[in-house]
């Protein structure tokens, strides 16, 4: 009100000056000082012109200064959920931690945010859409691979500068752990070695030592890796089949002549214990009809000769 009270009153002089200065009459050339009518009226529209906008200006800066900063407060206002920790960067260097879940106040001018989860997260491997890996074990066998990582991000501060892509990370350095481990220990052993068919615990355990070495500076945690399929490669699966095969068969015949010398040699025990004692040719020819009986693969049709 003041502001318009003091405009208006600048005009009202103003006015009464050029009005002084015209002169008596439109006609009179006595006088040489005097202001024509029509540059009068100019001078008058344009103060009125730069009244208005004086005004205008003012109702502006009234209106936007309190619009401004309530906009400030509310963008500098951020949110932050159960189980997530946000890291704060102003003008591209780190601030703080945010680890609390709720709201939380940070000026908005010059700060980023990045959101680091903390839950317990798993992936499988490879996450490229194959399915599953082609790697060579120590004996050179081709074998179908696939896996699962369980982890956490226990640090946001490593996570989010230590490593660009921390998930891509972790993937990328489980693959490599997981192509070493498999190339040291061969699919299955004839010698009771460690395999990584019988031995999954022992591989297992490797495998999560040997990841968690490899992204510590990632600021993660390597609850467990293991190994979720594993086989031959299709390339050499029908001829490895053939050879377990065989492997299963020689194994069954060892187990069945053992068991036929066992009772043979019992039969012979248990006569000469009840008196009958055998000459070496009898007692040959027994072993070998029970061994022939015992460890043939059909049904045995005995052959009798017959004395006139």
């Amino acid at each position: 009100t003041h502001t318009h009270t003091h405009t208006a009153m600048s005009y009202q002089q103003s006015q009464q000056k050029l009005l002084n200065a015209q002169p008596g009459r439109l006609g009179d050339s006595s006088s040489t000082e005097g202001v024509p009518l029509l540059g009068l009226n100019e001078q008058l529209a344009a103060e009125e012109s730069n009244r208005s906008t004086s005004c205008l200006s003012t109702a502006l800066q009234c209106c936007c200064c309190p619009l401004s900063f309530g906009i400030t407060c509310l963008s500098s206002i951020i949110t932050v959920k159960q189980q997530t920790e946000a890291v704060v960067f102003r003008w591209g260097r780190y601030e703080r931690t945010i680890k609390e879940p709720g709201m939380h106040f940070s000026n908005v001018f010059g700060r980023s945010i990045q959101y680091v989860a903390t839950k317990i997260q798993s992936r499988d491997l490879p996450s490229n859409g194959a399915g599953r890996f082609t790697m060579l074990d120590s004996d050179g066998n081709p074998l179908v691979v696939s896996a699962v990582v369980v982890y956490q991000f226990v640090d946001s501060y490593k996570a989010a500068l230590a490593v660009q892509y921390p998930e891509q990370f972790i993937l990328t350095q489980g693959e490599t752990v997981l192509r070493n481990v498999v190339s040291r220990f061969p699919y299955e052993s004839q010698d009771g070695a460690a395999d990584l068919r019988s031995e999954s615990a022992e591989v297992n355990d490797l495998l999560t030592k040997r990841l968690q070495e490899k992204v510590f500076c990632a600021g993660v945690r390597v609850h467990s890796f293991q190994l979720k399929e594993i086989s031959y490669s299709p390339v050499i699966a029908a001829a490895m089949l053939k050879r377990q095969q065989a492997a299963a068969i020689v194994s069954a015949r060892q187990t069945v002549v053992a068991g036929a010398v066992d009772i043979a040699t019992g039969a012979i025990s248990a006569l000469q214990e009840r008196g009958m004692n055998l000459d070496e040719q009898a007692t040959a020819h027994l072993v070998g009809n029970l061994l022939t009986v015992i460890c043939s693969e059909s049904e045995v049709t005995p052959t009798l000769p017959l004395r006139t």
